[in-house]
Protein backbone atom coordinates (compact mmCIF):
# COMPACT_ATOMS: atom_id res chain seq x y z
CA UNK A 1 0.00 0.00 0.00
CA UNK A 2 0.85 3.77 -0.33
CA UNK A 3 -0.02 6.71 1.08
CA UNK A 4 1.45 10.15 0.39
CA UNK A 5 4.83 8.93 -1.02
CA UNK A 6 5.27 6.08 1.69
CA UNK A 7 5.37 2.17 0.69
CA UNK A 8 6.57 -0.61 2.29
CA UNK A 9 8.92 -1.49 -1.01
CA UNK A 10 10.28 1.91 0.46
CA UNK A 11 11.46 0.54 3.58
CA UNK A 12 14.78 -1.68 4.08
CA UNK A 13 14.06 -5.09 4.04
CA UNK A 14 16.42 -5.49 7.38
CA UNK A 15 14.51 -2.63 8.90
CA UNK A 16 11.09 -4.72 9.24
CA UNK A 17 9.76 -8.17 10.22
CA UNK A 18 6.93 -10.07 8.54
CA UNK A 19 5.13 -8.81 11.43
CA UNK A 20 6.19 -4.97 11.64
CA UNK A 21 5.37 -5.12 7.80
CA UNK A 22 1.69 -5.94 8.30
CA UNK A 23 1.47 -3.88 11.21
CA UNK A 24 2.75 -0.97 9.15
CA UNK A 25 0.17 -2.19 6.09
CA UNK A 26 -2.51 -1.60 8.60
CA UNK A 27 -1.66 1.64 9.87
CA UNK A 28 -1.20 3.42 6.66
CA UNK A 29 -4.62 1.56 5.32
CA UNK A 30 -6.14 3.59 8.72
CA UNK A 31 -4.42 6.76 7.67
CA UNK A 32 -5.69 6.72 4.00
CA UNK A 33 -9.13 5.46 5.33
CA UNK A 34 -9.53 8.31 7.64
CA UNK A 35 -8.69 11.38 4.75
CA UNK A 36 -11.79 12.02 3.95
CA UNK A 37 -14.73 14.64 3.77
CA UNK A 38 -14.77 16.86 6.72
CA UNK A 39 -18.24 18.79 5.91
CA UNK A 40 -16.46 22.40 6.16
CA UNK A 41 -15.84 21.54 9.65
CA UNK A 42 -13.84 23.87 12.02
CA UNK A 43 -12.82 25.04 15.41
CA UNK A 44 -15.55 27.35 15.68
CA UNK A 45 -16.37 27.47 19.66
CA UNK A 46 -14.11 24.31 20.23
CA UNK A 47 -11.65 25.06 23.75
CA UNK A 48 -8.57 24.18 24.65
CA UNK A 49 -9.13 21.56 27.66
CA UNK A 50 -6.85 19.56 29.85
CA UNK A 51 -6.82 18.36 33.80
CA UNK A 52 -7.42 21.14 36.25
CA UNK A 53 -3.49 20.80 37.61
CA UNK A 54 -1.29 23.48 38.62
CA UNK A 55 -4.87 25.28 39.66
CA UNK A 56 -5.71 25.87 35.99
CA UNK A 57 -2.23 27.06 34.69
CA UNK A 58 -2.01 26.86 30.89
CA UNK A 59 1.62 24.52 32.05
CA UNK A 60 0.63 21.49 33.17
CA UNK A 61 2.91 18.04 34.46
CA UNK A 62 4.30 15.96 31.29
CA UNK A 63 2.28 12.43 31.04
CA UNK A 64 -0.85 11.19 29.65
CA UNK A 65 -4.58 12.15 30.33
CA UNK A 66 -7.64 9.98 29.46
CA UNK A 67 -10.59 12.12 28.38
CA UNK A 68 -14.18 10.72 27.38
CA UNK A 69 -17.10 12.67 25.83
CA UNK A 70 -20.72 10.81 25.67
CA UNK A 71 -22.76 11.56 22.81
CA UNK A 72 -26.90 10.75 22.93
CA UNK A 73 -28.64 12.10 19.37
CA UNK A 74 -31.49 14.88 19.74
CA UNK A 75 -34.67 12.96 20.49
CA UNK A 76 -36.22 11.33 17.21
CA UNK A 77 -33.39 11.44 15.77
CA UNK A 78 -30.90 8.51 14.31
CA UNK A 79 -26.86 9.00 14.19
CA UNK A 80 -25.07 7.76 10.78
CA UNK A 81 -21.75 8.99 11.01
CA UNK A 82 -19.13 11.74 12.48
CA UNK A 83 -16.71 14.07 11.09
CA UNK A 84 -14.23 14.41 13.85
CA UNK A 85 -11.27 17.49 13.55
CA UNK A 86 -8.85 16.93 16.45
CA UNK A 87 -5.19 17.74 17.46
CA UNK A 88 -3.37 17.39 20.92
CA UNK A 89 -0.22 19.44 22.60
CA UNK A 90 1.89 17.14 22.08
CA UNK A 91 0.14 13.89 20.82
CA UNK A 92 -3.48 11.97 21.00
CA UNK A 93 -4.73 8.42 20.30
CA UNK A 94 -8.41 8.85 19.71
CA UNK A 95 -11.29 6.26 20.38
CA UNK A 96 -14.96 5.59 19.02
CA UNK A 97 -17.24 2.87 21.32
CA UNK A 98 -14.40 1.47 22.51
CA UNK A 99 -12.33 0.87 18.86
CA UNK A 100 -9.22 2.90 17.74
CA UNK A 101 -9.58 5.60 15.19
CA UNK A 102 -6.22 7.18 14.75
CA UNK A 103 -3.20 8.84 15.98
CA UNK A 104 -1.86 12.28 16.16
CA UNK A 105 1.47 13.65 17.13
CA UNK A 106 2.03 17.38 15.56
CA UNK A 107 -0.28 19.71 17.27
CA UNK A 108 0.10 22.45 14.78
CA UNK A 109 -1.94 20.33 12.52
CA UNK A 110 -5.11 18.54 12.88
CA UNK A 111 -6.43 15.36 11.80
CA UNK A 112 -10.05 14.35 10.29
CA UNK A 113 -11.98 11.30 10.07
CA UNK A 114 -14.92 10.56 8.92
CA UNK A 115 -16.65 7.53 11.14
CA UNK A 116 -19.80 5.12 11.56
CA UNK A 117 -21.91 5.57 14.61
CA UNK A 118 -23.70 3.64 16.30
CA UNK A 119 -27.26 4.97 16.03
CA UNK A 120 -28.26 6.14 19.79
CA UNK A 121 -25.37 6.40 21.89
CA UNK A 122 -21.70 6.75 21.20
CA UNK A 123 -18.70 7.30 22.87
CA UNK A 124 -15.41 9.21 21.94
CA UNK A 125 -12.45 8.80 24.12
CA UNK A 126 -8.56 10.33 23.83
CA UNK A 127 -5.61 9.38 25.72
CA UNK A 128 -4.09 12.66 25.48
CA UNK A 129 -0.17 13.08 25.87
CA UNK A 130 1.92 16.05 27.25
CA UNK A 131 5.51 15.53 26.78
CA UNK A 132 8.78 16.86 27.90
CA UNK A 133 9.91 16.52 31.44
CA UNK A 134 8.53 19.53 33.01
CA UNK A 135 5.31 21.31 33.00
CA UNK A 136 4.65 23.04 30.28
CA UNK A 137 1.73 24.22 27.78
CA UNK A 138 -0.94 21.01 27.17
CA UNK A 139 -4.33 21.05 25.72
CA UNK A 140 -7.09 19.10 23.69
CA UNK A 141 -8.60 20.69 20.98
CA UNK A 142 -11.42 18.81 18.83
CA UNK A 143 -14.60 19.61 17.01
CA UNK A 144 -17.41 16.98 16.08
CA UNK A 145 -20.18 17.10 13.34
CA UNK A 146 -23.02 14.44 13.56
CA UNK A 147 -24.96 13.40 10.31
CA UNK A 148 -28.23 11.80 11.18
CA UNK A 149 -30.27 9.17 9.38
CA UNK A 150 -32.70 12.06 8.27
CA UNK A 151 -29.61 14.22 6.72
CA UNK A 152 -29.64 17.08 9.65
CA UNK A 153 -26.23 17.65 11.49
CA UNK A 154 -25.09 18.55 15.32
CA UNK A 155 -22.07 19.52 16.48
CA UNK A 156 -19.77 18.87 20.02
CA UNK A 157 -16.69 20.75 20.70
CA UNK A 158 -14.14 20.41 23.44
CA UNK A 159 -15.29 22.05 26.47
CA UNK A 160 -16.30 21.18 30.09
CA UNK A 161 -19.14 18.58 28.83
CA UNK A 162 -15.95 16.26 28.60
CA UNK A 163 -14.78 14.29 31.67
CA UNK A 164 -11.14 13.29 32.06
CA UNK A 165 -8.52 11.86 34.72
CA UNK A 166 -5.34 12.67 35.50
CA UNK A 167 -4.37 8.61 35.13
CA UNK A 168 -4.98 6.58 31.94
CA UNK A 169 -7.29 3.34 33.73
CA UNK A 170 -7.39 0.28 32.09
CA UNK A 171 -10.21 0.40 29.58
CA UNK A 172 -11.23 4.17 29.81
CA UNK A 173 -12.19 3.51 26.31
CA UNK A 174 -14.94 1.34 26.58
CA UNK A 175 -18.20 2.00 25.81
CA UNK A 176 -19.54 1.27 29.49
CA UNK A 177 -16.70 1.99 31.67
CA UNK A 178 -18.06 4.02 34.61
CA UNK A 179 -16.32 7.82 34.46
CA UNK A 180 -18.87 9.00 36.68
CA UNK A 181 -16.28 10.30 39.11
CA UNK A 182 -13.99 11.87 36.69
CA UNK A 183 -14.37 15.76 36.78
CA UNK A 184 -15.36 17.92 34.05
CA UNK A 185 -12.42 19.22 31.89
CA UNK A 186 -10.83 22.53 32.50
CA UNK A 187 -10.76 24.96 29.44
CA UNK A 188 -7.59 26.61 28.90
CA UNK A 189 -8.16 28.65 26.30
CA UNK A 190 -10.50 29.56 23.65
CA UNK A 191 -9.68 28.45 20.22
CA UNK A 192 -9.97 32.11 18.58
CA UNK A 193 -6.82 34.22 20.21
CA UNK A 194 -5.39 31.40 21.97
CA UNK A 195 -1.47 31.10 22.83
CA UNK A 196 -1.73 28.18 20.32
CA UNK A 197 -2.40 30.16 17.42
CA UNK A 198 -4.31 28.92 14.52
CA UNK A 199 -4.37 24.72 13.55
CA UNK A 200 -4.06 24.20 10.08
CA UNK A 201 -6.91 21.79 8.62
CA UNK A 202 -6.13 19.36 6.31
CA UNK A 203 -8.11 19.44 2.56
CA UNK A 204 -11.11 17.26 2.80
CA UNK A 205 -10.29 16.17 -0.64
CA UNK A 206 -9.09 12.19 -0.12
CA UNK A 207 -6.05 11.05 -2.36
CA UNK A 208 -7.45 9.42 -5.78
CA UNK A 209 -6.87 5.50 -5.98
CA UNK A 210 -4.07 4.33 -7.02
CA UNK A 211 -2.86 2.47 -10.37
CA UNK A 212 -1.07 -0.34 -11.48
CA UNK A 213 2.12 2.02 -11.98
CA UNK A 214 2.20 2.56 -8.22
CA UNK A 215 2.87 -1.31 -7.46
CA UNK A 216 5.72 -3.54 -7.55
CA UNK A 217 6.90 -6.49 -8.79
CA UNK A 218 6.88 -9.81 -6.71
CA UNK A 219 8.13 -13.06 -6.26
CA UNK A 220 9.45 -15.55 -4.00
CA UNK A 221 13.03 -15.56 -2.83
CA UNK A 222 13.82 -17.69 -5.29
CA UNK A 223 14.55 -15.02 -7.71
CA UNK A 224 18.19 -15.14 -8.53
CA UNK A 225 20.20 -13.54 -11.64
CA UNK A 226 16.69 -12.28 -12.81
CA UNK A 227 15.28 -15.65 -13.17
CA UNK A 228 13.30 -17.80 -11.37
CA UNK A 229 12.69 -21.75 -11.34
CA UNK A 230 10.08 -23.29 -13.38
CA UNK A 231 6.53 -24.25 -11.92
CA UNK A 232 3.57 -22.69 -9.52
CA UNK A 233 3.28 -20.79 -6.95
CA UNK A 234 0.84 -18.81 -4.35
CA UNK A 235 0.20 -15.41 -3.47
CA UNK A 236 -2.25 -14.14 -0.69
CA UNK A 237 -2.79 -10.40 0.66
CA UNK A 238 -5.72 -10.22 3.47
CA UNK A 239 -7.07 -6.91 3.76
CA UNK A 240 -8.69 -6.02 7.22
CA UNK A 241 -10.35 -3.07 7.33
CA UNK A 242 -11.08 -0.84 10.92
CA UNK A 243 -13.85 -0.91 13.01
CA UNK A 244 -17.00 0.05 11.07
CA UNK A 245 -15.45 -0.35 7.93
CA UNK A 246 -16.54 -2.77 5.08
CA UNK A 247 -15.94 -3.43 1.80
CA UNK A 248 -18.89 -3.83 -0.94
CA UNK A 249 -16.49 -3.78 -4.25
CA UNK A 250 -12.79 -4.40 -5.58
CA UNK A 251 -11.50 -3.44 -9.25
CA UNK A 252 -8.11 -5.10 -9.44
CA UNK A 253 -5.82 -4.53 -12.43
CA UNK A 254 -3.27 -7.73 -12.49
CA UNK A 255 -0.66 -9.20 -14.49
CA UNK A 256 1.91 -12.15 -13.79
CA UNK A 257 5.26 -14.08 -15.72
CA UNK A 258 4.25 -16.11 -17.04
CA UNK A 259 -0.08 -16.40 -16.08
CA UNK A 260 -1.86 -16.40 -13.07
CA UNK A 261 -5.59 -17.00 -11.96
CA UNK A 262 -7.14 -14.47 -9.40
CA UNK A 263 -9.38 -15.01 -6.64
CA UNK A 264 -11.26 -13.01 -3.72
CA UNK A 265 -13.01 -14.43 -1.25
CA UNK A 266 -12.40 -17.79 -2.16
CA UNK A 267 -13.73 -17.30 -5.63
CA UNK A 268 -12.75 -17.37 -9.01
CA UNK A 269 -12.32 -13.93 -11.09
CA UNK A 270 -10.23 -14.44 -14.10
CA UNK A 271 -6.75 -15.53 -15.60
CA UNK A 272 -4.53 -13.71 -17.17
CA UNK A 273 -0.36 -13.19 -18.01
CA UNK A 274 2.62 -10.82 -18.59
CA UNK A 275 1.50 -9.35 -21.68
CA UNK A 276 -1.03 -7.01 -20.62
CA UNK A 277 -2.57 -6.36 -17.21
CA UNK A 278 -5.85 -7.63 -17.07
CA UNK A 279 -8.87 -5.61 -15.18
CA UNK A 280 -11.49 -6.92 -12.65
CA UNK A 281 -14.30 -5.58 -10.79
CA UNK A 282 -15.85 -8.01 -8.41
CA UNK A 283 -19.24 -7.38 -6.02
CA UNK A 284 -18.17 -8.41 -2.44
CA UNK A 285 -21.35 -10.02 -1.01
CA UNK A 286 -21.94 -10.31 1.78
CA UNK A 287 -19.95 -6.70 2.56
CA UNK A 288 -16.80 -7.41 4.77
CA UNK A 289 -14.65 -6.01 6.85
CA UNK A 290 -11.91 -8.88 5.76
CA UNK A 291 -10.86 -9.16 1.69
CA UNK A 292 -8.99 -11.97 0.88
CA UNK A 293 -6.75 -11.76 -2.59
CA UNK A 294 -5.12 -14.84 -3.65
CA UNK A 295 -3.24 -15.48 -6.89
CA UNK A 296 -2.09 -19.37 -8.21
CA UNK A 297 0.70 -17.95 -10.75
CA UNK A 298 2.93 -20.36 -13.20
CA UNK A 299 6.45 -19.50 -14.07
CA UNK A 300 7.34 -21.33 -17.62
CA UNK A 301 10.92 -20.33 -17.02
CA UNK A 302 13.23 -17.37 -16.67
CA UNK A 303 11.49 -14.00 -15.21
CA UNK A 304 8.68 -14.46 -12.89
CA UNK A 305 6.23 -11.87 -11.14
CA UNK A 306 3.41 -10.66 -9.97
CA UNK A 307 2.23 -7.13 -10.20
CA UNK A 308 -1.31 -5.81 -9.32
CA UNK A 309 -3.04 -2.97 -7.34
CA UNK A 310 -6.20 -3.43 -5.40
CA UNK A 311 -9.05 -0.30 -5.28
CA UNK A 312 -11.48 -1.48 -2.30
CA UNK A 313 -14.88 0.65 -2.14
CA UNK A 314 -16.55 0.93 1.32
CA UNK A 315 -20.37 1.39 2.52
CA UNK A 316 -21.31 4.82 2.06
CA UNK A 317 -22.31 5.44 5.79
CA UNK A 318 -22.76 9.06 5.58
CA UNK A 319 -19.05 9.77 4.63
CA UNK A 320 -18.83 9.48 1.43
CA UNK A 321 -17.71 6.95 -1.38
CA UNK A 322 -14.26 5.86 0.35
CA UNK A 323 -11.90 3.78 -1.76
CA UNK A 324 -8.56 2.57 -0.04
CA UNK A 325 -5.75 1.21 -2.34
CA UNK A 326 -3.45 -1.71 -2.10
CA UNK A 327 -0.71 -2.73 -4.48
CA UNK A 328 1.74 -5.30 -4.77
CA UNK A 329 4.48 -5.09 -2.32
CA UNK A 330 6.53 -6.51 0.74
CA UNK A 331 2.98 -7.49 2.81
CA UNK A 332 2.08 -9.64 0.32
CA UNK A 333 2.62 -13.58 1.09
CA UNK A 334 4.01 -17.18 -0.74
CA UNK A 335 4.17 -20.19 -0.68
CA UNK A 336 6.77 -22.40 -2.72
CA UNK A 337 4.03 -24.93 -3.86
CA UNK A 338 0.16 -24.42 -3.92
CA UNK A 339 -1.53 -25.92 -0.70
CA UNK A 340 -5.26 -27.21 -1.26
CA UNK A 341 -7.04 -24.13 -0.15
CA UNK A 342 -5.05 -21.29 0.17
CA UNK A 343 -7.47 -19.13 -1.87
CA UNK A 344 -9.63 -19.30 0.48
CA UNK A 345 -10.87 -16.25 3.09
CA UNK A 346 -9.96 -18.77 6.34
CA UNK A 347 -7.10 -19.84 5.21
CA UNK A 348 -3.92 -19.81 7.46
CA UNK A 349 -1.24 -18.48 6.29
CA UNK A 350 0.60 -17.26 9.27
CA UNK A 351 3.38 -19.35 8.61
CA UNK A 352 3.86 -18.12 5.17
CA UNK A 353 7.26 -15.71 4.26
CA UNK A 354 6.39 -12.16 2.94
CA UNK A 355 6.95 -11.64 -1.00
CA UNK A 356 10.35 -10.72 -2.50
CA UNK A 357 9.98 -7.48 -4.01
CA UNK A 358 11.73 -7.21 -7.25
CA UNK A 359 11.23 -3.60 -8.28
CA UNK A 360 8.55 -0.98 -9.71
CA UNK A 361 6.29 -1.18 -12.37
CA UNK A 362 8.46 -0.47 -15.74
CA UNK A 363 11.21 -2.22 -14.88
CA UNK A 364 12.54 -4.63 -17.52
CA UNK A 365 12.03 -7.20 -18.78
CA UNK A 366 8.48 -6.44 -18.23
CA UNK A 367 8.95 -2.53 -19.39
CA UNK A 368 5.35 -0.54 -19.43
CA UNK A 369 2.86 -3.28 -19.60
CA UNK A 370 -0.71 -2.10 -20.85
CA UNK A 371 -3.47 -1.24 -18.79
CA UNK A 372 -6.83 -1.66 -19.75
CA UNK A 373 -9.50 0.57 -19.68
CA UNK A 374 -12.04 -1.63 -19.76
CA UNK A 375 -13.39 -4.95 -17.56
CA UNK A 376 -11.98 -8.09 -19.05
CA UNK A 377 -13.66 -10.79 -20.18
CA UNK A 378 -14.50 -13.77 -18.12
CA UNK A 379 -12.19 -16.56 -17.90
CA UNK A 380 -11.36 -20.02 -16.03
CA UNK A 381 -8.38 -21.03 -14.35
CA UNK A 382 -5.10 -22.02 -15.77
CA UNK A 383 -3.67 -25.20 -15.47
CA UNK A 384 -3.43 -26.72 -12.17
CA UNK A 385 -5.19 -23.70 -10.53
CA UNK A 386 -8.60 -24.61 -8.33
CA UNK A 387 -11.75 -24.17 -10.07
CA UNK A 388 -13.98 -22.91 -7.32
Amino acid sequence: MILKGISLSSLPSSFLSDAHRETVAETLMLMALCVTQVLALDFSNAKWIWTNENGGGVNKPPGSRAFRREYFPSPGKFALSANVLITTDNGYTLYLNGQQIGTGHNWPIAQTYCVPLSPFYNVFAVNATNDLTVPNPAGLLAAIEFKYTDGSVGKVVTDTTWRVTTNVPAGFQQIFFNDAAWPAATIQANYEGSNWGPISIPSSSASPPLSLTDANWIWTNEVNGGSAPIGTRAFRKTITLPAGQRATSATIYMAADDAFTLYVQGKIVGSGSYFQSNKYVVDILPHSRQVTIAAFTDNAGGPAGLIAVVDLTMEDRGCGSQVVSFVSDGSWKYNLGTPAGFQLGGYNDSAWPTAFVEGKYGMPPWGSIAIPANVSAPSGPIAGAPSA
